[in-house]
C-alpha cells in the first residue's frame, strides 16, 4: 500500500502483521512529517539514503539530532517527534512494534459501568490456564478499556501524561525486582534515593550535608512521616513510653489543606479533635493571624502545639500558604514546620516562581510528589527533612550498629521507612531528572504557568465563564453559566457540564463546590503537552453543553 501525505513524502507499507509493521518512505528535499506520536508503538527508523533531522519532544525537553545513512532514529514510546529530509532526497525504512492502529491512540475518558466491564473483559480467575497469545489479547483489552490518563484531556487529577523516561525506568525495575529494605539487596538504588532526596533538600535551601529523607507511597504517607517526626522531636522517649499521661497535642492546618493530616492524627492516636483548622483568605491561603490566635488558645488549654503544616499548592485552588510568616510563628513557639508540597513543590525548580514558597528553607520537612506535576510513576513521593537524626530516631527500631557509611549516611534505607519491602520508585523520578536536568524542569514549570496566565486572561473575555479565584498555580477553577434563557440551576450547572463532557468522551475534568454550594470545574495543567488552546477547547465544549 502506497500513499503520498501532506508533507510530500511517499509511504509504502512493505509488511504488516499483528506483531510489527514495516514501512518504506521516500523523501524529496525539505519534505517533513508533522509533529506526531506513535501511540504505544515503538518506532525505529533506518536511514537508507540522504541526511535527516529528527526532533524528539519529551515534554520536559527537546532533542534534535542529525542522521546519516546506516544510522537509526528511535522515537521512545509516548514521545512526539518530527522528521525532515535535509538532503536532495532521502529514503527511510520504518519498523513499528506493534503496528500503529487506532487502538493504540484511542482516548478513553468515559467511565464504563462495572456491569459493562465485567461483560466486556475476561476478569474471572479459574483453575484453567490461558495461553500466552490469549493473555496478551486480554491485557490489550484491559488497556483499551482503562481511562487514558496519558491524554492532555485528562484533567481529573493532579497528574496527567505518561513520560518516556518512566517507561524506561520501569524496565529496569521489572528486570531487577529488588527491595529497598537493605543496601545489600539494592546498592545502586540506595545511592539513587540518597542523591534525589539530598538534591531536593538542596533546592529547598537546606545545607546538603544536613538533608535526608525517604521515598514513600504517596503524599499522605509523607505528611504522616512529618507528624511522626514532629512527635519524636517533642517527645524523644515516645517510642518506649508513649505520650506523658494527660498530654494533649494540637496540629494546625489550613481549612483548605489535604485530608491526609486528619488520617495521620487518627493513625498516630491523637484523634481528629487534635487537628485544628485555620481560616484561609479569599485566595485560599492560611491566615497567619488566625493561626496565632489558635496557638494562643492551645497554650491556654495546656495543650502542646506540635506541628504546623503549610500547604504549597492546595488540592482545589492551588493556593500557597505564607511559609515565611508561619516559620516565624513556629520559631517563636518551638513548633515543627512542615510544608506539604505534594502538588506545588516543583516550583522549587523554577527561578521565576520559587517565590511562591518563600521561606521554605526555614521549614523542618517537606512533602514532594514527583508523580504529579513532574510525571514520575504512581506513587513516587518523598519525605525530606533537614533533621536526619530525628528521621532515624523516629523510625529505626532495629538497634543495629551497621547503619552508617564512613560519611555517617544511613546505609540500610529500610531503617528510615515504615515499609519493609518496597520497590525503588525513586528510579522513575531520577530518570526524568537525569534526562531533563534541573533547568529544563524549571522551564517546564514556567511554561505551564504561562499557559495558566493566558487561559485566565481568555476566560475573563468569555461571557459564560467566570473564574472562581485568580489562580496562583496550575489549578483553573471556573464556573460555567447556563445558556441564556435556560431554566437550569446556576449553582449546579457545572456538575451537569462535567458529566456531559465525560459522557461524550471529550474530556475528564474534576469539579468542586464553594462553601455556599456553587459548583465549578477544576482544570489541572499538568500534561507535558498541554497548551492554552487545549484548555480553551475544553471550555468551549463546556459552553456548548445543553
Amino acid at each position: 500500500m502506497t500513499n503520498k501525505n501532506d508533507a510530500s513524502y511517499i509511504r509504502t507499507t512493505l509488511f504488516l502483521c499483528d506483531a510489527f509493521e514495516i514501512v518504506s518512505c521516500e523523501w524529496p528535499k525539505h519534505a517533513h512529517s508533522a509533529v506526531h506520536q506513535h501511540g504505544w508503538s515503538q518506532c525505529h527508523v533506518l536511514v537508507q539514503e540522504g541526511t535527516f533531522e529528527n526532533i524528539n519532544y519529551f515534554g520536559f525537553k527537546t532533542e534534535t539530532t542529525i542522521h546519516e545513512p546506516g544510522q537509526v532514529i528511535s522515537t521512545p514510546v509516548s514521545a512526539s517527534h518530527e522528521i525532515k529530509c535535509i538532503s536532495e532526497k532521502g529514503k527511510t525504512l520504518h519498523v513499528y512494534v506493534p503496528p500503529m492502529s487506532d487502538k493504540l491512540t484511542k482516548t478513553q475518558l468515559r467511565t464504563p459501568s462495572p456491569v459493562d466491564l465485567k461483560k466486556q473483559l475476561s476478569l474471572h480467575l479459574s483453575t484453567e490456564a490461558v495461553g500466552w497469545s490469549q493473555l496478551t489479547q486480554q491485557l490489550d483489552q484491559i488497556q483499551a478499556a482503562s481511562i487514558s490518563t496519558h491524554s492532555p484531556y485528562f484533567m481529573n487529577q493532579l497528574f496527567s501524561g505518561v513520560s518516556s523516561e518512566t517507561l524506561l525506568a520501569d524496565q529496569v525495575l521489572a528486570q531487577t525486582k529488588s527491595t529497598m529494605a537493605t543496601y545489600e539487596a539494592s546498592p545502586v538504588f540506595t545511592l539513587v534515593e540518597q542523591e534525589v532526596v539530598k538534591s531536593l533538600g538542596e533546592l529547598a535551601g537546606w545545607p546538603v550535608d544536613q538533608v535526608d529523607g525517604v521515598t514513600v507511597p504517596g503524599g499522605s504517607s509523607a505528611n504522616f512521616m512529618a507528624l511522626h517526626c514532629a512527635r519524636q522531636r517533642k517527645f524523644p522517649n515516645y517510642k518506649e513510653q508513649g505520650l506523658p499521661a494527660g498530654t494533649r497535642v494540637q496540629v494546625f492546618v489550613s481549612e483548605e489543606a489535604h485530608y491526609s493530616l486528619k488520617k495521620a492524627c487518627v493513625v498516630l492516636g491523637f484523634g481528629t479533635s487534635s487537628l485544628i483548622s485555620v481560616k484561609a483568605d479569599t485566595q485560599g491561603r492560611m491566615s497567619a493571624q488566625d493561626l496565632k490566635e489558635k496557638i494562643t488558645a492551645c497554650l491556654e488549654q495546656k495543650a502542646v502545639p506540635l506541628m504546623i503544616c503549610a500547604t504549597a499548592g492546595t488540592t482545589v485552588r492551588g493556593a500557597f500558604d505564607p511559609i515565611d510568616e508561619l516559620a516565624e510563628i513556629c520559631k517563636a513557639h518551638g513548633i515543627w514546620l512542615h510544608v506539604d508540597g505534594a502538588w506545588g513543590g516543583p516550583v522549587i525548580f523554577s527561578q521565576t516562581h520559587k517565590k511562591l514558597v518563600q521561606g521554605i528553607e526555614k521549614a523542618d520537612s517537606l512533602t514532594f510528589d514527583a508523580h504529579k506535576l513532574l510525571g514520575a510513576n504512581l506513587t513516587c513521593s518523598f519525605f525530606v527533612t533537614n533533621d536526619p537524626q530525628i528521621l532515624l530516631a523516629a523510625n529505626d527500631v532495629s538497634g543495629a550498629d551497621y547503619l552508617f557509611h564512613d560519611n555517617s549516611e544511613v546505609i540500610d534505607r529500610g531503617r528510615l521507612s515504615w515499609q519493609c519491602g518496597r520497590q525503588a520508585e525513586v528510579m522513575s523520578f531520577w530518570t526524568i531528572w537525569k534526562s531533563s536536568g534541573t533547568a529544563n524542569l524549571g522551564a517546564f514549570v514556567d511554561r505551564l504557568m504561562t499557559v495558566k496566565d493566558e487561559t485566565a486572561a481568555w476566560i475573563k473575555t468569555q461571557s459564560r465563564l467566570k473564574l472562581v479565584s485568580q489562580p496562583d498555580f496550575l489549578n483553573i477553577c471556573v464556573q460555567v453559566l447556563p445558556p441564556a434563557g435556560s431554566a437550569a440551576e446556576e449553582k449546579t450547572w457545572a456538575t451537569h457540564v462535567r458529566n456531559e463532557l465525560k459522557r461524550k468522551n471529550l474530556t475528564m475534568v474534576n469539579y468542586s463546590t464553594t462553601t455556599d454550594g456553587l459548583a465549578f470545574l477544576r482544570l489541572i495543567l499538568a500534561h507535558p503537552q498541554v497548551s492554552s488552546n487545549t484548555v480553551k477547547e475544553i471550555l468551549t465544549w463546556a459552553t456548548e453543553v445543553i
